[in-house]
């Protein structure tokens, strides 16, 4: 099945600080950008790639883009003003006209590995919609607006999400647009599908799946780009 990723790169990155969007930022000399499609493009199941961007940053995202020799990036298009703005222009892209699936991934998250992207394909054909998810290993509370306890709520029934999440096309472009139509904002893509109605499966993610988000995040990345060297 011919298979294409978002990896969107709209953000601004307020919460990293500084003038340069998180994305841009360098891990180990490379931009985590690079990285993280670098990670997609070794894969031979990965036709194209689409990269929204915000409009500051577009001339800027090309450069890189033809620097680090990138001929699976397919287009770079203008992102819009929220994350899911900027998916819906990228899902117009004349790119995706034969693409049967499409997985969406944050430019932020360069250690996704090669195996968890093809198991995300594999069963995205079965199912439909697939998305990465984590258990988390701390009691989970439910709060009211008092910060008062509601509830504890049993580990193994909440995933944590990642990215990459898969879809066929049909169902991401539905659920886009239907959430357009009617101005529903959802936290992530497998939101929108759900609003939309389509059952949305959970596959298994890694603890090394982070995303780059604060300068913390960023340590931390050097300390995972560290542990992936050493297990090769």
């Amino acid at each position: 099945m011919k298979v294409s990723v978002i990896i969107t790169a709209g953000g601004k990155g307020e919460r990293f600080g500084g003038d340069l969007p998180k994305q841009f930022i360098e891990l180990d000399g490379k931009p985590i950008i690079i990285h993280t499609i670098e990670a997609f493009s070794v894969l031979e199941e990965i036709e194209s790639i689409i990269i929204p961007v915000h409009s500051e940053w577009f001339t800027y995202t090309k450069e890189l883009i033809a620097k680090y020799n990138l001929p699976k990036v397919k287009d770079i298009v203008v992102g819009g003003r929220e994350r899911q703005d900027s998916v819906y222009n990228a899902l117009q892209s004349t790119v995706l006209e034969e693409t049967e699936i499409v997985m969406v991934h944050d430019s932020v998250r360069p250690f996704v590995e090669a195996k968890t992207i093809k198991k995300l394909i594999e069963q995205t054909e079965d199912y439909g919609a697939v998305v990465l998810g984590t258990m988390p290993k701390d009691p989970i509370k439910e709060v009211n607006a008092k910060s008062e306890i509601v509830k504890t709520i049993q580990r193994n029934k909440i995933a944590i999400s990642q990215t990459p999440q898969c879809f066929w096309k049909e169902i991401i472009t539905t659920a886009y647009t239907k959430a357009r139509n009617v101005n529903y904002t959802g936290s992530d893509s497998s939101q929108l599908a759900e609003f939309a109605g389509y059952k949305v499966f959970v596959v298994e993610g890694s603890e090394l799946n982070i995303k780059i988000t604060t300068q913390f995040d960023l340590k931390l990345a050097a300390l995972v780009l560290n542990e992936i060297r050493n297990k090769k």
